[in-house]
């Protein structure tokens, strides 16, 4: 099968070929397929059975905010599938990756769970990394509680110093299985917390399940400022902006609607900072998740909210579960994140 270099004009030729993304997720991670360049570091192939009429694509990116692994998307058009196509594209995209910084990377594959995509990357080795649930909590289905602790609430600006401080722990703790790299205060909040990120607004909580290394704060929230007439938003949560984003890591991600558009929320537990956080069974940790239910109701008065949540925010996870079996929530999206070997060692 003929592969080539992708060009420019081949991502319009491509969204021909290929069917609708069945998620926000999907559709975003087609933004890698974009010429081949150094800055931002990325590799591109693109598949034809006759010029000019592509059958698949593959792409392989850094990943800045997580240096560790790169980004790896593969598709192929649902016609051509299962004869080995897809195969073929990522073994060439990784041959293209020699001599450059991607070379010698873990991979990283974003698929919706359950999907052919988890198979087929399973099938190559990957395996899995973390859980992402997408889940929308309606306005007003948690009644505000706790109605004496209003003094421990604090709205914030979203450039606040003990807001970024915070970030920067969190972030680093809940992404322990995909290790971030260095990162300043200021990187962070660039990448998170600025009117470029689409930062909104925040909210601060301070509570018993405070750490003292942030001075008593339990539960923090950022909103993002969603369009009403966007066909999708993106939350960088767990993972993140630019080439992040379009690979899918830790976006939220919601589908266009007729009515108002929910708030989206980075939704976060400085319990999970601590080293015992997986210990679910203490009255700290059931501190932690009252503290954030009591955040997230507030915050949820007026407006539907979306939330994201990985598998490595116990707190949150806990939460979520918790609002999903009451039927106060549903889940809009899960996705998996698998991690593979080297591009150089396929």
């Amino acid at each position: 099968m003929p592969i080539r270099e992708l060009n420019d004009g081949d991502d319009l030729r491509l969204n021909e070929v290929f069917a609708d993304a069945t998620t926000p997720a999907g559709h975003m991670a087609r933004s890698l397929f974009r010429p081949s360049s150094d800055s931002p570091l990325i590799r591109s192939v693109i598949a034809e059975v006759v010029p000019d009429v592509p059958v698949g694509a593959a792409a392989i990116a850094e990943s800045p905010l997580h240096p560790y692994r790169a980004w790896v998307h593969v598709e192929v058009a649902a016609e051509e599938q299962g004869h080995g196509q897809g195969r073929e594209l990522f073994e060439a995209v990784c041959a293209e990756t020699r001599g450059t910084a991607l070379e010698g990377l873990d991979l990283r594959a974003r698929v919706q769970a359950g999907s052919a995509g988890e198979g087929f990357a399973q099938a190559l080795g990957f395996t899995p990394l973390t859980t992402t649930r997408v889940i929308k909590v309606p306005a007003g289905a948690l009644p505000p509680a706790g109605g004496g602790r209003a003094e421990d609430l604090e709205i914030v600006a979203t450039g606040s110093v003990k807001l970024t401080k915070a970030f920067l722990a969190w972030y680093t703790a809940v992404n322990r299985d995909d290790a971030v790299g260095p990162l300043t205060i200021g990187q962070v909040n660039n990448a998170f917390l600025s009117e470029a990120a689409g930062a909104h607004g925040a909210a601060l909580l301070n509570g018993a399940a405070g750490t003292a290394e942030a001075g008593g704060l339990s539960a923090f929230a950022v909103s993002y400022a969603r369009e009403a007439d966007e066909t999708a938003g993106v939350l960088p949560s767990a993972g993140e902006p630019g080439a992040e984003a379009a690979a899918g890591d830790g976006t939220a991600v919601v589908d266009h609607v007729d009515e108002e558009p929910p708030t989206e929320l980075i939704l976060g537990s400085m319990f999970e900072t601590r080293d015992d956080a997986a210990d679910v069974t203490g009255e700290e940790f059931a501190a932690a998740v009252a503290d954030a239910e009591l955040l997230l109701a507030r915050l949820s008065v007026d407006a539907d909210v979306v939330i994201e949540v990985t598998s490595g925010m116990p707190v949150v996870s806990a939460l979520a579960d918790r609002l999903l079996e009451a039927g106060t929530a549903t889940e809009l999206y899960r996705y998996e994140t698998l991690s593979g070997p080297p591009a150089d060692a396929n």
